[in-house]
């Protein structure tokens, strides 16, 4: 995603994000569409990289969606939306990982067979909800810090997006990752 340098699709998203902000109800949906496919590519990113993730890239993007759907945005730019976005995508994916550890767990008994036993999805599946915890907690600890983790991880934003969207320098974003995946590693560490 690249921001705009004042023509073409980003002033079409720029003046649908102010139109959801003016509370227009059409526009929500307009912004959507326009950016369907960059949070499509995010979602598949994300999920490529979380092997122990039950949702298809398509049920993530439209469970996102139906969750963003029903609360009124005051969505301030672009960036603001893949924010929002980020977290939503991130509940949906935890709820998602909740539910199928409780299915691993017996919640489901009629749906666990046997050829799912060891089928390498719990590990991923438990590092998952075990990083949700840790970022809950690093969050209470330094909520920038998490906000880091969350455009980048969740949303795929690069390090130059998000030093724009929290008005950081790019170098402050780099270090603010770093430090978060070592917090990270040590609470995820410390849980285990």
């Amino acid at each position: 995603m690249t921001m705009s340098d004042g023509s073409g699709p980003a002033l079409h998203t720029a003046q649908l994000t102010q139109r959801c902000a003016a509370g227009d109800p059409v526009a929500y949906d307009q912004l959507f569409s326009a950016i369907y496919n960059d949070l499509h590519q995010r979602a598949r990113r994300m999920l490529r990289s979380n092997a122990g993730a039950t949702l298809s890239t398509t049920a993530l993007v439209h469970e996102t969606y139906l969750k963003l759907s029903g609360s009124r945005l005051a969505l301030q730019d672009r960036m603001h939306f893949f924010s929002i976005a980020a977290c939503a995508m991130r509940q949906v994916l935890m709820n998602a990982a909740r539910d199928r550890n409780a299915i691993k767990r017996g919640g489901d008994l009629d749906r666990v067979t046997l050829g799912a036993v060891g089928d390498g999805e719990g590990p991923d599946l438990l590092e998952l909800l075990s990083l949700d915890e840790a970022l809950t907690a690093l969050g209470s600890q330094d909520a920038r810090l998490a906000q880091v983790v969350e455009l980048h991880f969740f949303a795929g934003l690069g390090f130059s997006e998000i030093a724009q969207l929290l008005d950081l320098s790019e170098r402050t974003v780099a270090r603010d990752w770093r430090a978060a995946r070592a917090l990270l590693r040590l609470h995820m560490t410390d849980s285990a």
